[in-house]
């Protein structure tokens, strides 16, 4: 009973943390109506090298090593795969991505929208309790690591909704309390998450596959887009920097070797 609830307060707080550092973002776009480009790609392009590091060295050696080499690469592509449909065909489902361009009328708070940020939050929710369950029978940092590299994306995405909600018309206040409430789905994918709690170790893997291969359509999305559109060095740059800081951490924790 105590290490349960020892567990289920951990992850509490790892799922608090997530939101908080989207709320931070929020916080940040307070006092201006837009964020700078150059902010804005700064963040992007650090959130999306730490997502790339957990998920290509952390997370798909994990899935591999559950699911099996095939089982784990088909569901990451299904969650490529399904994220690029979804912002293909119903909408963009990392604003923050979309909003260092700072293109005229690029985004409109909507039900669309709100629809797609509250998908990816409870992905990154889902994601959390999952590196929470491998953390604890399989791999002992995964679950530290997924929530870092989350936590990276979740300062961009936070101001990104807020400048998102400002320019469409709403005050601060509104406009923040928009942003927490969207973020607060995070919490439910978490709560969704505790379905897996005691899963197979082959479902645990092709859990994680899935949310690696969301997470590399992020990756994909942000870097991609930004280097097509803007000077390739210091995406790079901050990318790199974000790698690097995964994989610091990772041997900080737990030795040099990036998997384990």
């Amino acid at each position: 009973m105590g290490i349960a609830a020892s567990t289920e307060g951990l992850l509490l707080l790892r799922v608090l943390a997530a939101t908080g550092a989207a709320v931070l973002g929020a916080g940040i776009a307070l006092p201006v109506k837009q964020t700078s480009h150059k902010v804005m790609c700064a963040l992007v392009s650090f959130a999306a090298g730490g997502l790339f590091a957990v998920t290509a060295f952390h997370i798909m050696p994990e899935s591999f090593e559950l699911a099996g080499f095939y089982a784990a690469a088909g569901a990451t592509a299904v969650g490529l795969a399904l994220f690029w449909i979804v912002g293909r065909y119903l909408y963009f489902v990392c604003p923050a991505c979309y909003a260092s361009h700072q293109e005229s009328g690029y985004l409109r708070l909507g039900w669309l929208m709100i629809t797609t940020m509250a998908l990816h939050s409870l992905t990154d929710g889902f994601a959390i309790t999952a590196g929470h369950e491998a953390a604890l029978h399989h791999s002992n940092k995964l679950g530290l690591l997924i929530l870092l590299a989350v936590s990276y994306h979740k300062v961009p995405e936070g101001l990104a909704l807020m400048g998102v909600a400002r320019m469409s018309g709403f005050s601060k206040a509104k406009a923040f309390i928009i942003t927490v409430l969207v973020e607060t789905t995070t919490g439910l994918g978490a709560l969704i998450g505790l379905l897996v709690l005691g899963a197979p170790p082959y479902t645990l893997g092709i859990l994680l596959g899935f949310i690696g291969g969301s997470f590399l359509y992020v990756v994909l999305f942000a870097l991609l887009k930004e280097m097509w559109l803007h000077e390739k060095t210091p995406i790079l740059f901050y990318a790199g920097l974000g790698m690097a800081s995964i994989l610091a951490v990772s041997w900080l924790i737990g030795g040099a070797a990036p998997h384990g």
